[in-house]
């Protein structure tokens, strides 16, 4: 079975910029444009190996997102990408159950390197 990435952002130039850094992993690349989008996929079966969650979005917003993801599924890893690195918003983040937090654009090193954390790299 392939494993598969659940990318949540609500920019589709973010989501292409992740798939270009995920192509060439054996790995499914999951899109989803907003935190009820992203929970829907779960509910219709998706079973990701890793999450990449933006954290501001319209409607529900990442860190609401990220609560009911921890909710449904504690052992998921949960990479929150964001723009907004200011220490309080990453202690947040962290705080809400994020497996660890990547400044927005995400560069490729720090991407595989949350894949390797995860075991999928």
């Amino acid at each position: 079975m392939e494993r598969s990435v659940l990318v949540v952002d609500d920019s589709v130039v973010a989501r292409m910029g992740m798939k270009k850094i995920l192509k060439g992993f054996p790995l499914a690349v999951v899109e989803a444009s907003s935190g009820e989008d992203a929970l829907a996929s779960l509910e219709a079966g998706l079973d990701p190996s890793l999450v990449f969650l933006d954290l501001t979005m319209p409607g529900m917003g990442g860190l609401n997102a990220l609560r009911e993801l921890r909710r449904r599924k504690p052992d998921l890893p949960v990479v929150v990408v964001t723009a907004d690195i200011q220490k309080a918003t990453i202690q947040e983040a962290l705080e809400a159950g994020a497996t660890e937090v990547l400044p927005k654009p995400a560069e490729g090193g720090a991407v595989l390197g949350a894949l390797a954390r995860a075991g999928l790299a």
